[in-house]
């Protein structure tokens, strides 16, 4: 970002410069915006290099800047993402800081001209200060999704339609309901942090379907385990009896065990980037046999990872470092190595061939490692379901899932009663006629 030059001119102080922030030559930087005969700025030509250049670019936004006398600094705000936003928002600045109209507060743009595409900015700027990267990744996510939906300018236009309009939206496209409902209120947050009245009606909310929790059972983890390498069985013996997610396992770095303690831990970790989740740290007791195998791969181990990125057979220098990302995959390979599929999964997925073909292929779980069943979340609600079993009480699965909320962790319950209904009526008179 370009220096700002507080040492101007009377004159000058009452004049705000117009400039457009886009990437040229793969570096972003503040670039002048082309003026007209009569000196007003032409937000429809940037000036780079000299030479005139259409203000179109991707990602490209328009701020202006101008010296407080006041502060006695230079000031810059967004102007918007259109030139005429630029205009409009130059235009009334220029009329401010020449006195023709005045504003209750100088830094922050009025609701009325307050644009959806500024809210969403500033929106994202503050949970980038106060959440973690992956939040912040499905924030801009469900606001790209709510911008593609919606055609309004300005905040102040928004409605209660709109927010409907966005579930119906997300029924034709035949998301999840969960997920719609979830896009739906970071767009309202985001919406009502800049000012927008959007008030839903009591029954607006399309009531969601409380999926059953999954488990592996014992019969199937034994074929799986069967058929695993030494490597393999170690990796989703850890999966199992730890309960942590994915990534928790990705990042997971030797001193995250304590070998004296017989515990692993989830840690934030600057290399590789790792926050966890609700900023919560935590420890799970392991099985002494596990501690020994662990403890025994540490001997061999030449990264810092526990279960780094294996080597490529093919690219040479690849793996063996990083961490690895294709655990789904390897798992889906295994069950589909140990007949456990369940060959009634289809779908289809894309190949691509080269930067401009692209090959769609049709799948089936018989014949193919793309079953649905076999996920790595599942070995977590296999861990919380046995903890139940054992006799864990609730509160201490919570912290030992990492679960922000007791709700969150109840869920789990319900499969330990189903357990319990299902010995009543094995028991019951009624099993006389089955």
């Amino acid at each position: 970002m370009e220096q700002l030059d507080s040492n101007v001119d009377s004159k000058a102080t009452r004049k705000a410069r117009l400039t457009q922030y886009r990437k040229n030559a793969g570096r972003w930087q503040f670039h002048a915006v082309a003026r007209n005969e009569d000196g007003k700025p032409n937000p429809e030509r940037i000036v780079i290099a000299g030479k005139q250049v259409n203000w179109h670019s991707p990602g490209a936004k328009f701020y202006l800047d101008w010296f407080d006398p006041v502060s006695g600094k230079r000031i810059r705000e967004i102007a918007g993402i259109a030139p005429r936003e630029a205009k409009d928002a130059w235009t009334r600045k220029s009329k401010i800081l020449s006195g023709e109209i005045e504003q209750d507060e100088p830094t922050q743009p009025q609701l009325d001209n307050r644009t959806i595409d500024d809210a969403i900015e500033r929106f994202l700027v503050e949970v980038k200060a106060t959440k973690g990267g992956s939040t912040l990744e499905a924030y801009q996510r469900d606001l790209r999704w709510f911008r593609n939906h919606c055609s309004k300018r300005y905040v102040s236009r928004l409605t209660r339609d709109d927010a409907m309009a966005l579930f119906a939206a997300g029924r034709e496209q035949q998301l999840n309901q969960k997920t719609i409902n979830r896009r739906v209120i970071v767009m309202l947050n985001a919406m009502r942090g800049a000012g927008a009245s959007i008030e839903l009606r009591k029954g607006d909310w399309p009531k969601t379907i409380e999926k059953k929790i999954e488990i592996y059972p014992p019969e199937e983890l034994k074929k799986f385990f069967a058929a695993c390498s030494n490597d393999e069985r170690l990796l989703f013996r850890t999966f199992l009896f730890t309960g942590f997610r994915f990534q928790e396992i990705m990042t997971l770095t030797w001193p995250d065990i304590n070998f004296k303690d017989g515990t692993a831990s989830v840690t934030p970790k600057s290399h590789p980037k790792f926050t966890p989740k609700s900023y919560e740290e935590r420890s799970v007791p392991l099985p002494r046999k596990l501690i020994a195998s662990l403890a025994a791969r540490q001997k061999k181990s030449k990264s810092l990872l526990v279960f780094p990125a294996p080597p490529h057979p093919k690219r040479p220098g690849y793996g063996g470092k990083g961490p690895d990302r294709h655990m789904l995959e390897l798992c889906k390979k295994i069950a589909f190595r140990a007949g456990l599929n369940c060959g009634r999964c289809i779908g289809q997925y894309t190949i691509k061939k080269s930067k401009t073909k692209k090959e769609i292929r049709a799948y089936c779980c018989k014949t193919e490692p793309r079953c649905h069943n076999w996920n790595l979340h599942r070995w977590r609600h296999s861990f919380a379901t046995q903890m139940l079993q054992s006799g864990l009480d609730i509160r201490s699965l919570q912290l030992l899932l990492g679960h922000k909320n007791l709700s969150t962790t109840e869920k789990y319950l319900k499969s330990l009663r189903l357990g319990d209904l299902r010995d009543k009526v094995e028991k019951s008179l009624l099993a006389a006629f089955a």
